[in-house]
């Protein structure tokens, strides 16, 4: 009869243990998905806002945006700059206006938050999977507007996360190829 309790005893311990511990999964779980997802989200946002940085360079050298990152990164790295600086007022015969011409590499004024090494501009953070990237010229009015959009796909950004969690997450976006605008759909 003891041993009959005993082992009763125990098997219910040992169930009250496996519910104690899949409670505590089922709660910690999406706590860490959270933290897990913050970290990226914060990572991959700053990135993308490196990116733009890039795209504003590439812009004044080439007139146009970078369709792929290819030409971005070798754009960054090998171009070079001529801006005029204008001291004076053109427009006030009174004093004297003088121009100048500055040439600078774009590798020497970039400064990027987020991305240490120009090469890895191209790479959603903690994945390494590359973002997806394309640029057009859109006609606004008989206005040709260079644009351009990025996006980090949930399935890029989240990899290796649990996908139950996915569902309430939302593509990562930056700029448009049919608006005219660089923000990110998380600004």
């Amino acid at each position: 009869m003891k041993l009959g309790k005993v082992v009763v005893a125990v098997a219910l311990w040992v169930i009250v243990a496996g519910l104690g511990f899949w409670l505590y999964k089922i709660i910690q779980d999406p706590v860490q998905f959270e933290k897990d997802y913050n970290t990226r989200y914060e990572m991959t946002t700053e990135r993308m806002e490196d990116i733009r940085v890039a795209q504003g360079y590439y812009l004044k050298s080439k007139g146009q945006y970078a369709g792929n990152f290819d030409d971005l990164i070798a754009s960054i790295k090998n171009d070079l700059i001529t801006e005029i600086v204008v001291n004076g007022n053109a427009d006030d015969t009174s004093i004297v206006t003088t121009y100048d011409t500055l040439k600078y590499y774009i590798k020497d004024q970039i400064e990027f938050q987020a991305t240490n090494s120009i090469d890895s501009l191209r790479r959603v953070p903690l994945v390494g999977e590359d973002f997806d990237m394309q640029a057009d010229i859109l006609k606004l009015q008989r206005v040709k507007v260079p644009v351009y959009e990025v996006v980090a796909p949930k399935a890029k950004y989240l990899k290796n996360l649990d996908e139950e969690y996915w569902s309430i997450k939302d593509d990562l976006v930056m700029g448009s190829v049919i608006d005219a605008t660089d923000k990110g759909n998380w600004e």
